[in-house]
């Protein structure tokens, strides 16, 4: 029995030398012998970046265990310099190339769209951005800043959807908050779009505006901007549903792209403050963040006696004066 004993405690200690000598090797192994730009590509991580250098996953593994990295990945370029090992090459992505990435926020996203795109890209944890902009001890002081969110409980539809140049080495959530509220205060406020209106007046025509936003198709057919914005406000005013597919989703905190047909289908009677094809009039609040052009258009919605539209498989808009005249468009277009 003693030999035994003899025998697997020398085998554990061989196969623990064994292990701790490979894993030194690991360690310092050399990855390039030059330097080189790398570019992240959205997804990637530490554990996919070392294992493009080598096939060792256990080890990779266990380093990033007791070694992994304290700030995200994002997507950029960084410069691996040579003779990098493997801490050395991880700690080239603590700094990108360049000094701005240019970082595109599209008309009619919501918070949740804006938050995927950040976390995809690694600058934030997935729903840090969301955090922020929904939660006043996060975003309050921004409020002595710009006075157009003094009454506001979240920052949804003041996120001015555009293009922004980002320092990835300096990134905060709040930096970025900042740029958003001072393009809405450029586009929308000082613009003159929005004058002379209380909180609950410009609220309400946000809210049209960021269902507009998202039911229309300004890039085909200007006009239609103006003239479903007259619809929904005119279904508002009679005492109708809006109706709007648009808001089905947002009660329930997805990404525009996550909101598919199937989802929607799924939720569409769901009873919410924002389902408009359930509450009659306005939903509790903006479902998205629109652009100037569009709550421009709904200020000044076009008069028409229509009551219905629909888009048909190329996106082409067709309006009906009543019921019957959408049943016929829908059988003319949609099947």
């Amino acid at each position: 029995m003693k030999n035994l004993f003899n025998l697997v405690f020398w085998v554990v200690v061989i196969a623990w030398w064994y292990v701790y000598w490979q894993y030194s090797q690991f360690e310092s192994e050399i990855i390039t012998e030059e330097s080189e730009i790398y570019s992240v590509v959205p997804n990637a991580t530490y554990r996919s970046l070392l294992l493009e250098r080598w096939t060792s996953e256990f080890f990779t593994k266990l380093y990033l265990r007791n070694n992994a990295p304290e700030k995200s990945l994002q997507v950029w370029s960084y410069e691996i310099p040579a003779w990098a090992d493997v801490k050395t090459f991880l700690s080239s992505f603590e700094t990108a190339v360049n000094n701005d990435v240019q970082l595109t926020f599209l008309e009619g996203w919501n918070i949740y769209d804006i938050d995927l795109k950040l976390s995809e890209d690694g600058f934030i944890n997935s729903w840090e951005f969301v955090t922020y902009v929904t939660e006043c001890v996060s975003f309050c002081a921004l409020k002595t800043d710009f006075a157009f969110i003094s009454d506001a409980e979240m920052l949804e539809w003041f996120l001015y959807p555009d293009t922004y140049a980002i320092n990835p080495n300096s990134f905060t959530t709040e930096d970025l908050v900042r740029k958003m509220l001072t393009r809405f205060q450029q586009k929308v406020i000082d613009s003159g779009i929005i004058t002379n209106m209380g909180s609950i007046e410009i609220l309400d025509i946000i809210t049209m505006a960021s269902i507009v936003q998202k039911e229309a198709n300004k890039a085909d057919n200007p006009e239609e901007i103006a003239i479903i914005a007259w619809i929904l406000k005119k279904r508002v005013d009679e005492g109708w549903q809006i109706g709007a597919d648009a808001t089905v989703c947002y009660a329930f905190e997805v990404a525009t792209q996550n909101c598919t047909p199937t989802k929607v289908l799924e939720y569409l009677y769901d009873d919410n403050k924002y389902n408009t094809r359930v509450i009659v009039g306005m939903p509790m609040g903006p479902i998205s963040n629109p652009e100037a052009e569009v709550i421009e258009a709904t200020l000044n919605s076009k008069s028409s006696p229509y009551y219905f539209y629909l888009h048909d498989n190329s996106w082409q808009i067709h309006y009906g004066e009543t019921n019957a005249d959408h049943e016929n468009n829908k059988n003319q277009y949609l099947r």
